[in-house]
């Protein structure tokens, strides 16, 4: 078997685990994307501590929306697509903070 059968069909071990419900197989199964799912976050919101957020919430929904994965399209367009629609949101209900304009003329 090549390394490329063999990571095939570890991800497909791991992913059947984690439909099962095994914790650990969902981290093993998402932990080489992480950091690509945390920086498309962060280009998407600007903001470190937003593209945590935003990165938790997409594992959440990938952990709960498991079952929902057919095998289409590879495993992180799936989860990038998550991450898109989770930063979306929390771009939608970030506080609009009003603009601060100084007027002119007024020297005290």
């Amino acid at each position: 078997m090549s390394t490329v059968e063999d990571t095939g069909a570890g991800q497909a071990h791991l992913l059947a685990a984690a439909r099962g419900g095994d914790r650990a197989a969902f981290d093993a199964l998402v932990a080489p994307h992480r950091r690509a799912l945390h920086l498309h976050c962060y280009r998407m919101l600007g903001s470190i501590d937003q593209a945590d957020d935003a990165t938790q919430e997409t594992l959440l929904r990938a952990w709960r929306g498991l079952a929902g994965y057919e095998g289409r399209a590879p495993l992180h367009h799936w989860l990038h697509r998550i991450a898109t629609m989770a930063c979306l949101r929390a771009a939608e209900r970030r506080e609009r903070l009003p603009a601060v304009h100084a007027r002119a003329g007024t020297g005290s």
